[in-house]
């Protein structure tokens, strides 16, 4: 987006009514108004003092602040920037990162959020990006801007007073419970190495914080516990951050451990800090989420009953600017061919598609005048290019058209992966 003050009017709206501008991350006044928006509309439990500004600042500085302005009142926000997305394969693309998107009561169903929205996807198609993502606070918003959601989360839990490690599980290498600082050095490799699809980057200010290295103004100190797992070579292949709620109840212990973050870049490094977790004293419970749907922990267990996944969602949403970009960057499990057609509201992915994968997994996606076998929306790709999402449902449910036999099977088919695409970063 142009770094220029924007004073375009909404679509539809009076000229004299809302008007979408930059923010200027080093105007203290519209900074703050800024995040006092977001903490407010996002029910943030803290304040937001000059001293939080600062410490936020030079995040900001590096991401693309926009808002809508009723006068001198500002009334929403929006906030994306570059960031790399893990695709199967292994391969990333840079994609536009969109997060803060607020609009307050007083002003909703006016136009701000679609004014926002499409002008930042329009700037992102301009730069050539291939894809858009967000983690949305509500499913019903997006979708009709193009996206879909790609990933899964879920949340596990293990009752430990039933929880058994089964004898077959191998214990190699070494756990060591460290200092969430102690962790920084190593953490980002780590991640890097156990990194797959649909992970995005963390940040130098998401590394410091998480680890706690610096704290936010404000924030309330709470223990957090760290574990690092390294191979039979000393070397870290593995990481854990959790924290603990203590709780008794007439002598009974039905205390909570809760994982914030568990990264492993090896079979041998998951296996280690699960059966860490899993034979924690004075804990009644462990509960992680933001896991995988397909979490490989009840394979760990004696009975893999007691690995309780208590919820799943949505997590990542995607939305495809640039198919034959996107669909040629990844790699794929299946080899074949499909053609099909895609409606986007918008107009950026338009078109008719052929997706051709030679049996060494590489694909190539071009357009093509070719009969389509099937046509879909363009957040129903957006939720299945990754490797997840689920086109046989959405054919079912009347939202994909098929015009040759088979042919959302081939797409669906072609698209999937054995591992559904996983993120558990939030930004």
């Amino acid at each position: 987006m142009s770094p220029a003050a924007r004073t375009d009017s909404v679509a539809g709206m009076p000229p004299t009514s809302l008007q979408l501008r930059t923010v200027d991350v080093d105007d203290d006044a519209v900074l703050d108004r800024w995040m006092s928006t977001t903490a407010m509309i996002f029910h943030a439990p803290f304040l937001v003092t000059p001293e939080r500004r600062d410490f936020r600042r030079d995040e900001l500085r590096t991401h693309r602040l926009t808002g809508m302005f009723d006068g001198d009142q500002l009334v929403s926000t929006y906030r994306s920037w570059d960031w790399q997305l893990t695709l199967p394969g292994g391969t990333t693309v840079t994609t536009d990162a969109i997060s803060s998107v607020t609009v307050r009561a007083s002003h909703r169903r006016r136009g701000a959020l679609t004014a926002m929205i499409t002008a930042d996807l329009a700037d992102a198609a301009r730069r050539g990006l291939p894809a858009a993502v967000l983690i949305a606070s509500e499913a019903g918003i997006y979708r009709r801007f193009g996206f879909g959601p790609a990933t899964e989360s879920a949340t596990w839990a293990l009752d430990l007073g039933q929880v058994r490690i089964g004898g077959w599980v191998p214990r190699v290498g070494s756990v060591e419970v460290v200092t969430p600082q102690e962790l920084r050095p190593v953490a980002p490799q780590v991640f890097a190495d156990a990194r797959g699809p649909g992970d995005t980057d963390r940040s130098t200010w998401w590394w410091d914080s998480h680890t706690e290295v610096t704290r936010a103004p404000g924030d309330t100190p709470r223990p957090r516990f760290g574990v690092l797992y390294r191979d039979p070579a000393g070397t870290p292949a593995g990481y854990l951050l959790y924290t603990a709620q203590e709780e008794y109840r007439g002598r009974v212990n039905l205390t909570t451990a809760s994982v914030d973050d568990l990264q492993a870049a090896t079979p041998a490094a998951y296996a280690a800090l699960w059966t860490f977790l899993a034979e924690l004293d004075l804990v009644a419970t462990v509960r992680a989420d933001d896991r995988r749907a397909d979490e490989p922990l009840p394979a760990l267990l004696a009975d893999p009953r007691t690995a309780r996944r208590e919820s799943n969602c949505d997590f990542l949403w995607t939305r495809l600017l640039d198919p034959v970009a996107a669909l040629s960057a990844r790699r794929y499990e299946t080899a074949g061919t499909a053609v099909f057609e895609l409606t986007d509201p918008l107009g950026y992915a338009t078109g008719r598609y052929r997706l051709e994968v030679d049996g060494a997994g590489t694909g190539v996606a071009a357009r093509t005048d070719a009969t389509a076998e099937l046509t879909l929306p363009v957040d129903q790709l957006s939720a299945g290019w990754l490797g997840g999402g689920d086109l046989l449902a959405a054919h079912a449910a009347g939202r994909i058209d098929e015009h040759v036999p088979g042919g959302v099977q081939r797409l669906a088919l072609l698209l999937r992966t054995l591992r559904a695409p996983w993120s558990g970063t939030w930004f």
